[in-house]
Protein backbone atom coordinates (compact mmCIF):
# COMPACT_ATOMS: atom_id res chain seq x y z
CA UNK A 1 0.00 0.00 0.00
CA UNK A 2 1.61 3.43 -0.86
CA UNK A 3 1.34 5.95 1.57
CA UNK A 4 -0.75 9.11 0.92
CA UNK A 5 1.51 12.27 1.58
CA UNK A 6 1.73 16.05 2.57
CA UNK A 7 3.92 19.01 2.66
CA UNK A 8 5.45 20.44 5.75
CA UNK A 9 8.55 22.28 6.97
CA UNK A 10 11.68 20.07 6.14
CA UNK A 11 13.56 19.40 9.68
CA UNK A 12 10.18 18.95 11.60
CA UNK A 13 10.86 16.22 13.91
CA UNK A 14 8.36 13.77 13.99
CA UNK A 15 7.47 10.47 16.47
CA UNK A 16 4.12 8.60 15.59
CA UNK A 17 2.72 5.70 17.48
CA UNK A 18 -0.23 2.86 17.54
CA UNK A 19 -1.11 0.43 19.83
CA UNK A 20 -3.53 -0.59 17.03
CA UNK A 21 -0.97 -2.82 15.48
CA UNK A 22 -2.19 -6.56 14.40
CA UNK A 23 -1.19 -8.83 11.72
CA UNK A 24 -0.94 -12.85 11.34
CA UNK A 25 1.95 -15.13 11.71
CA UNK A 26 2.47 -18.28 9.68
CA UNK A 27 0.67 -20.42 12.07
CA UNK A 28 -2.18 -18.04 11.37
CA UNK A 29 -2.39 -16.92 14.85
CA UNK A 30 -2.85 -13.28 15.39
CA UNK A 31 0.64 -11.00 16.48
CA UNK A 32 -0.79 -7.77 18.67
CA UNK A 33 1.37 -5.28 19.67
CA UNK A 34 2.44 -1.22 19.38
CA UNK A 35 3.97 0.06 16.72
CA UNK A 36 6.48 3.79 17.04
CA UNK A 37 8.07 5.62 14.04
CA UNK A 38 10.64 8.83 14.94
CA UNK A 39 11.79 10.91 12.28
CA UNK A 40 12.69 14.24 10.73
CA UNK A 41 11.21 15.52 7.90
CA UNK A 42 12.54 16.43 4.80
CA UNK A 43 9.73 18.51 4.07
CA UNK A 44 6.98 16.22 3.49
CA UNK A 45 4.93 13.44 6.29
CA UNK A 46 2.32 10.60 6.21
CA UNK A 47 -1.57 11.76 5.67
CA UNK A 48 -2.44 10.11 9.17
CA UNK A 49 -5.51 8.87 7.76
CA UNK A 50 -3.29 6.87 5.11
CA UNK A 51 -1.09 5.56 7.98
CA UNK A 52 -4.39 4.52 9.94
CA UNK A 53 -5.32 2.76 7.29
CA UNK A 54 -2.04 1.04 6.54
CA UNK A 55 -1.82 -0.20 10.15
CA UNK A 56 -5.09 -1.50 9.51
CA UNK A 57 -3.82 -2.90 6.09
CA UNK A 58 -1.65 -5.17 7.44
CA UNK A 59 -3.96 -7.01 9.88
CA UNK A 60 -4.78 -9.19 5.97
CA UNK A 61 -0.78 -9.71 6.18
CA UNK A 62 0.93 -12.82 7.20
CA UNK A 63 4.36 -12.18 8.39
CA UNK A 64 7.36 -13.48 10.98
CA UNK A 65 7.51 -11.32 13.59
CA UNK A 66 10.77 -10.38 13.29
CA UNK A 67 10.18 -9.07 9.84
CA UNK A 68 7.86 -6.25 10.90
CA UNK A 69 9.74 -3.51 12.10
CA UNK A 70 11.51 -4.05 8.19
CA UNK A 71 8.61 -4.11 6.56
CA UNK A 72 7.14 -0.80 7.62
CA UNK A 73 10.43 0.84 7.64
CA UNK A 74 10.40 0.16 3.71
CA UNK A 75 6.76 1.11 3.32
CA UNK A 76 7.28 4.36 5.34
CA UNK A 77 11.00 4.52 3.69
CA UNK A 78 9.54 4.52 -0.34
CA UNK A 79 6.90 6.82 -0.19
CA UNK A 80 8.35 9.92 1.83
CA UNK A 81 11.93 11.67 2.20
CA UNK A 82 12.98 11.34 5.47
CA UNK A 83 15.90 11.51 7.57
CA UNK A 84 16.78 9.29 10.86
CA UNK A 85 13.90 7.10 10.27
CA UNK A 86 13.17 4.26 13.27
CA UNK A 87 10.80 2.01 13.55
CA UNK A 88 9.97 0.07 16.83
CA UNK A 89 7.60 -2.39 17.59
CA UNK A 90 6.77 -3.76 20.88
CA UNK A 91 4.49 -7.26 20.82
CA UNK A 92 2.39 -8.45 23.13
CA UNK A 93 3.68 -11.80 24.49
CA UNK A 94 3.52 -15.05 23.08
CA UNK A 95 4.45 -18.36 24.83
CA UNK A 96 5.36 -16.30 27.71
CA UNK A 97 7.43 -14.39 25.23
CA UNK A 98 7.60 -10.86 25.09
CA UNK A 99 9.68 -9.08 21.20
CA UNK A 100 10.44 -5.87 20.92
CA UNK A 101 12.00 -5.28 17.28
CA UNK A 102 13.34 -2.70 15.73
CA UNK A 103 15.32 -1.38 12.35
CA UNK A 104 16.87 1.78 11.28
CA UNK A 105 17.61 4.64 13.63
CA UNK A 106 17.64 3.75 17.76
CA UNK A 107 15.43 5.92 19.65
CA UNK A 108 13.80 5.02 22.95
CA UNK A 109 9.81 5.37 22.26
CA UNK A 110 7.77 7.22 24.62
CA UNK A 111 4.36 5.89 25.50
CA UNK A 112 1.53 8.48 26.12
CA UNK A 113 -1.63 7.28 27.20
CA UNK A 114 -4.53 7.81 24.96
CA UNK A 115 -6.68 10.22 27.14
CA UNK A 116 -9.65 10.11 24.30
CA UNK A 117 -9.89 6.15 24.73
CA UNK A 118 -12.62 4.85 27.20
Amino acid sequence: MQLQTIVIKEGTKIEYSSKELLFLASSGQPYRGSLYVKFSSSGTTIDLLSFKKYITSLRDETLNAEDIAYEIYQTIFSSINVEDLGVVVDLSARGGIQQRLSFGTEFTPIAKNNIFQI
